[in-house]
């Protein structure tokens, strides 16, 4: 398993020039497309969301009176609760509106022709087995509270089943990515 620190995060502008994003952790392998990219986005005013076409892209409210998404033809998307996770393509139009004041946004986006993924929120007051499939990696970023090896904003990376060992609870982000099959 692997410990990253707020230190190793990489602060860099968004895609479409609108605002700035803390990426955490990016999965490049060999090419221009990433596999997989985790972010914390802090969002000052409404605007567009950027593209990424072939991408499925899941997002939760970490802070802030939420926004909604105005995804056009497929809808809206009410980001008002906090640690409640949403998808939506990558392919789509998506414009933000924010509810009442800045927020900040945890991100998981993943190339949907190379991976399949899912986020979830899980609160933890007692050691566990925290399962990561084969050929899979387990994204793990402490929200609230701490880990006898993970302080808060830290996040750990495994590609095998990990035990996690709070201090008291502690709420954790747990972004699942599992590779497709390469089609030869």
């Amino acid at each position: 398993m692997r410990r990253l620190v707020p230190a190793d995060y990489r602060r860099m502008p968004w895609r479409n020039g609108g605002g700035t994003t803390t990426e955490i952790l990016v999965a490049l392998e060999g090419s221009e497309r990433f596999v997989h990219r985790v972010s914390i986005a802090d969002v000052a005013s409404d605007g567009p969301f950027s593209r990424f076409e072939g991408y499925d892209r899941h997002i939760m409210l970490l802070s802030g009176n939420g926004m909604t998404l105005d995804c056009g033809a497929h809808g809206l998307i009410d980001l008002r609760t906090p640690l409640e996770p949403c998808s939506f393509s990558g392919d789509w139009d998506v414009e933000g509106r924010l509810v009442a004041g800045p927020v900040r946004d945890f991100n998981l986006i993943v190339d949907r022709a190379r991976a399949s993924s899912s986020l979830e929120v899980r609160t933890f007051d007692a050691r566990e087995l925290v399962a990561c499939a084969p050929g899979g990696a387990c994204i793990m970023h402490v929200i609230e509270g701490a880990l006898q090896d993970a302080a808060p904003g830290d996040t750990l990376v495994a590609d095998a089943p990990c035990w996690i060992a709070p201090r008291g609870a502690v709420r954790m982000a747990i972004a699942r990515v599992m590779r497709l099959p390469s089609r030869s």
